[in-house]
């Protein structure tokens, strides 16, 4: 796809005038087989496989030769555009060395020493937030997990209305819940932000405990419907998926109509 856009640029851009695009094509093509001519030489020298002298001898002319056609078409129509290749070749080979760099260090980062396995069969509970939009029936199924699998679940309520969240406050402890419940004052409406500030102050108070997010999700019965809801939990994922010793939980609740 990326070539396709690539080349329907090129194509617009030289107003379809293929002899204008001939130098953009020499200059690659001489270029690819200058390095293919001198990896095989390289490879004949360092292998010394059988016949390695004669393959050594026509590889070196071969790249010799294609070399100084690219240097030769590279210089004559440098400015008929063999320029763009000579820009795009480099900063496309140094990208495909920076990826395989960074593969490299992530098989590194996570090769798993024997000697670590026994901190996953140790682990601590986490700490579970249910963020809580409002008291319904859509946030029991995610309290109810977070209860089941720790025994420290916090429910938040993160609001710009101080008068509505003194209401769902009242609400909650006629309800006389064991889970606590939090409200921060958030003035711009802002929910991600004070969020994360709450996950990062119970995480230093008890930073060897992991933290879990349970979000309560709907589950419209049209697929259609569902875009008009769980905008703030799509939003919600997408920020605490950088967020270091984070689990995200989602628990639906179906809706029958």
């Amino acid at each position: 796809m990326v070539l396709g856009v690539l080349s329907m640029a090129l194509v617009i851009a030289f107003q379809a005038e293929t002899h204008a695009l001939i130098p953009l094509y020499a200059a690659g093509v001489f270029i690819s087989f200058t390095c293919s001519q001198a990896s095989m030489w390289t490879r004949w020298r360092k292998r010394r496989e059988p016949g390695w002298q004669r393959g050594i001898v026509i590889n070196g002319i071969g790249a010799v030769t294609t070399g100084l056609v690219a240097v030769i078409i590279a210089a004559t129509k440098f400015t008929q555009g063999a320029w763009m290749i000579l820009v795009v070749i480099p900063i496309v080979v140094l990208g495909l060395y920076a990826i395989h760099r960074h593969y490299q260090r992530v098989a590194e980062e996570l090769v798993l020493d024997p000697k670590q396995v026994a901190l996953l069969r140790s682990g601590h509970k986490p700490i579970v937030i249910v963020p809580l939009p409002g008291l319904h029936l859509g946030v029991l199924p995610a309290l109810e997990f977070a209860g089941a699998i720790s025994d420290s679940v916090t429910a938040v309520h993160i609001t710009d209305d101080l008068e509505a969240a003194n209401r769902l406050r009242d609400q909650w402890e006629e309800w006389n819940q064991p889970v606590p419940l939090v409200i921060i004052e958030s003035p711009y409406r802002s929910l991600i932000q004070p969020l994360i500030a709450y996950l990062d102050a119970r995480q230093q108070n008890e930073p060897d405990r992991p933290l879990m997010v349970v979000l309560a999700e709907f589950v419209p019965k049209n697929w259609w419907e569902w875009l008009l809801h769980n905008q703030s939990a799509l939003r919600l994922k997408a920020a605490l998926f950088f967020h270091p010793n984070t689990v995200v939980a989602d628990v639906p609740y179906h809706l029958k109509r």
